[in-house]
């Protein structure tokens, strides 16, 4: 698990007053658009990312998030870097364009509400597809019912637009300037901006959309982005995140694998069968080479059958498949594009190696019975007989959009220099569309000799190629061109000889994502049985019908022809799954004997009394109190109730407060009237809480060990998991056992293997960071993890803070100490998920707040019954004396 991810997840989910009002809605983003649960998730990761690093003033609290990524073992690398920064990994197709947007209004609602500090808004990316992408997701934002809207301004206008803009506030619009990221150059052109002229001090808050980037020729523009936020802060958005520290400072995964894996996407296959036999060779030959453009075609076939079963049910059911080809040359003589089209153009014409065609659909049929899903360990669904069927007609039709083989002819629109559509003379209808940077070549020098037809009812065929009634089955294209657009269409890639590099393999991970959007139904983006499971889908009759059928649709199908490529295209897209996250709580059992025990929590309510009558002054200094009072005297009852939402007695009470209150204990200074007020209000409105007396521990209280998770490979995952269910099965006492009986047995053998796979249970590693697997008889769960070094990051809610570490070594070393009682028990608490807390006030967050201690205990002897909560981080750590008094006010005592 990434640092910052990790560290944002082990922070309490409850967010000061300040930060939880944001007036924004989280989830609208227009009128016919709401964000799915994952984009609402990343927002809010943002926002507690944002607060962990600027604290409740608007300050940014620097050492404090230094020290956390330290403990995450990421210190020094953010320590070079800065703190003040965060990524959002999301996987093309997962809407990331639309939480950018939100993002911007987070940042605008938070700094008009004072817990940002004003800073002016960058939104940098490296594409003009991808500028015009969020242009337009701007515009249908704005014109929604939001009471924010966004204004761009281009960066070069930024002089003159800072003369009349005016700082977010409510119903004033949020300046964002925009600008192309790799367009700063230190000298100003026509097209390129000196980054000195909009420096701002470094106060920007910079968002990069897919423009980290981090290469080595991109390290100047790298300093230039962080250069800029020095004083703010910098969000990068990319479907692939690969250097170092753009992994520490991640604070949402929402990647490809977690995106197919929640129903978002298509699963994807990659073929393996090409590339066996062919170790030591790095191209194909020409025969395998056309086999594998057969394969494709076969199976494109295949997919546009079963599509056409599923729609006898419904006609606007899922998607026309199209065969997505990426190339890395598109016009040098032997360029790869033009040796895929050779292929094709031979396939048109029938003129096929004999018995090519069959082999390569016996081998399609073949390697498609017997193989599993990427990121999933589950076989793919081709029903093999219908495969089997397929001929060559069939391919013609479905494929070529013809009845019989032929010659192929161009189309083309006079003006547009990016598009050629190729259409069978034999046939009405085109069937396949070149899309790159300019065709002028393609059409001098490659296609001397093809019919040539110009036409001029279409300025783009690639614009409308994601409408059901596009004929096109084929979209060939090079690197260029896989950004920018969405569709649901393409079920089959084919990369042509892609490069084996670091930046191929952003690009690899990027293409896929192009391919893995789906859309079952109208506005309905989740695969079938995801539906069905949410209840999206109600008709089990058709569900029952389509689930079949459906499972080629929901299928990517990877293809390559160059064996060195593939290759590299899998280990791009394992790489990309080698950070899976699994859900190891399920492997953690209750301890048997606790089911046996009445274990008693505190139970609290609220009273009529207010906290703020139990603590004393309100602190604030003597610059705010005058705002304050001086906010109040001019506002009347109705403006204030109207304004903040408060009750009729919060808001008299506040005011007699404010009559006779002091300067008390407080020397910073907030200046901002409105941010006073609503904290003053809530103060006044907050009720204390009292001891209710014990319930019995439920089953939602002490949850966190249903929640520990494993960052890492499978094989990784698999042993942890070997060796946490022996120790579940085989606890010490009963290992003893087992080995006592093995050896009476005389099974020198098994002794062995038994002794050395308990001794090999209790300790696991990933890359030298070692936990411990404990079976602690008294504890309330097994087995219990212990982070032998702190930084071992891949598991959480385990054991790992080096004094609770110390207290648990201590524990083991003096059981003796509970020998008088009849029975004890004790479980590690989580602040985070565990609902076992003491109220206390919180000073510096002036509220109320709750206190997890670390630790808590059960003892019973006859019918003395005792609960002891413990805390091992000593009277230094934050918060403690007033965590002792919120206990000492319940409990009446505490034992330092």
């Amino acid at each position: 698990m990434n640092a910052l991810e990790s560290i944002i997840l082990s922070q309490p989910d409850e967010l000061p007053a300040l930060w939880q009002e944001r007036q924004t809605d989280l989830e609208l983003f227009s009128g016919a658009k709401s964000l799915y649960g994952f984009q609402t998730q990343a927002l809010e990761t943002v926002l507690k990312g944002l607060w962990l690093h600027y604290g409740e003033e608007g300050r940014p609290y620097g050492e404090r998030l230094l020290r956390l990524y330290r403990e995450a073992g990421a210190g020094q690398l953010v320590e070079k870097h800065g703190a003040n920064r965060m990524g959002l990994w999301m996987a093309t197709g997962s809407g990331k364009t639309l939480v950018i947007v939100k993002v911007i209004e987070l940042l605008g609602a938070l700094m008009e509400k004072g817990a940002l500090p004003k800073r002016d808004i960058m939104f940098l990316v490296y594409r003009d597809t991808l500028l015009e992408q969020f242009m337009r997701h701007v515009q249908e934002y704005n014109a929604s019912k939001s009471p924010w809207t966004i204004n761009l301004v281009d960066l070069k206008e930024y002089a003159e637009a800072k003369q009349w803009s005016k700082r977010p506030g409510r119903g004033t619009p949020i300046n964002v300037f925009h600008y192309r990221a790799d367009l700063f150059f230190e000298r100003r052109t026509a097209k390129k901006l000196n980054p000195r002229s909009v420096d701002n001090n470094g106060n920007w808050f910079v968002l990069l959309d897919e423009a980290h980037r981090g290469d080595a020729g991109d390290s100047a523009l790298q300093q230039i982005y962080s250069r800029f936020a020095r004083n703010g802060f910098l969000f990068n958005f990319s479907a692939t995140f690969i250097d170092e520290i753009d992994r520490a400072t991640c604070a949402y995964n929402f990647n490809l694998q977690k995106f197919i894996g929640e129903g978002y996407g298509k699963k994807i296959y990659v073929s393996e069968q090409s590339i066996q036999g062919f170790a030591k060779a790095d191209d194909f030959s020409e025969t395998d080479k056309q086999k594998v453009v057969l394969k494709t075609l076969i199976l494109q076939t295949y997919i546009k059958a079963r599509l056409s079963r599923v729609r006898k049910h419904g006609e606007s059911l899922y998607h026309r498949p199209l065969l997505l080809t990426i190339v890395n040359r598109v016009t040098e003589k032997g360029s790869d594009l033009r040796l895929f089209f050779s292929e094709l153009e031979k396939i048109a014409n029938g003129k096929i190696r004999k018995g090519m065609f069959e082999a390569a659909r016996d081998e399609l049929a073949a390697e498609t019975s017997d193989a599993t899903y990427l990121f999933a360990d589950e076989a793919i669904k081709v029903d093999r007989k219908a495969l089997e069927k397929i001929t060559y007609d069939d391919v013609l039709r479905a494929v070529f959009n013809a009845e019989t083989k032929g010659q192929i002819e161009v189309l083309r629109v006079p003006g547009n220099k990016q598009e050629l559509v190729f259409k069978m003379q034999t046939s009405a209808q085109p069937f396949a569309l070149i899309k790159i940077g300019d065709i002028t070549k393609w059409v001098k020098e490659i296609l001397q000799g093809y019919l040539m037809v110009e036409r001029y009812d279409d300025a783009s065929i690639f614009q409308g190629i994601s409408d059901d009634s596009s004929p096109i089955n084929i979209l060939m294209g090079s690197r260029a061109f896989y950004e920018g657009w969405d569709s649901n269409r393409p079920n089959i890639i084919l990369f042509v000889n892609i490069g084996v590099g670091k930046d191929s393999r952003k690009f690899v991970l990027q293409a896929a994502g192009r391919g893995v959007r789906i859309e079952p139904m109208k506005n309905r983006r989740r695969r079938l049985q995801n539906l069905h499971a949410a209840n999206l889908l109600a008709d089990q009759e058709l569900y029952d019908k389509i689930k079949d059928d459906a499972q080629a649709l929901e299928t990517l199908f990877i293809y390559g022809t160059n064996a060195e490529n593939l290759r590299s295209v899998i280990q791009s897209l394992r790489a990309e799954g080698a950070g899976r996250v699994f859900e190891l709580g399920q492997e953690i059992a209750v301890n048997p004997d606790a089911k046996q025990r009445l274990l008693l929590v505190p139970a609290y309510e609220c009273t009529e009394a207010l906290l703020a009558d139990t603590q004393g002054k309100y602190p604030i200094s003597q610059p705010d109190l005058a705002l304050a009072r001086g906010f109040f005297k001019h506002l009347g009852d109705k403006v204030l109730w109207a304004k903040f939402g408060c009750s009729p007695a919060t808001l008299q009470k506040t005011r007699s407060e404010l009559a006779r209150m002091t300067s008390h204990q407080e020397d910073r200074v907030i200046g901002n009237p409105e941010v006073i007020a609503s904290r003053l209000l809530d103060y006044f409105s907050v009720r204390d809480k009292a001891l209710d007396g014990f319930d019995r521990l439920g089953e939602d209280q002490l949850v966190h060990f249903r929640k520990i998770q494993f960052s890492g490979s499978v094989e990784d995952y698999e042993t942890l998991k070997q060796r946490t269910s022996l120790i579940v099965k085989y606890p010490v006492a009963r290992q003893e056992e087992e080995l006592a009986r093995l050896f009476k047995a005389g099974d020198k053998n098994a002794y062995d293997t038994h002794r050395d796979l308990f001794t090999a249970a209790n300790d696991f590693s990933v890359g030298g960071k070692r936990i411990h697997i404990k079976h602690l008889a008294n504890h309330f769960y097994h087995p219990l993890l212990v982070a032998a070094d702190e930084k071992a990051e891949y598991l959480s809610h385990i054991i790992r803070v080096p004094s609770e570490v110390r207290f648990i070594e201590a524990l083991e070393a003096g059981t003796q100490a509970f020998k008088d009682f009849d029975w004890w028990m004790f479980s590690k608490l989580d602040e985070t998920l565990d609902k076992v807390f003491i109220p206390y006030y919180d000073y510096g967050r002036n509220r109320l707040a709750r206190f997890c201690p670390d630790f808590i205990f059960w003892m019973q002897k006859g019918n003395d019954y005792r609960i002891l909560f413990v805390d091992p981080k000593g009277v230094q750590h934050s918060q403690y004396q007033h965590k002792a008094d919120g206990y000492s006010k319940l409990f009446g005592g505490v034992r330092k």
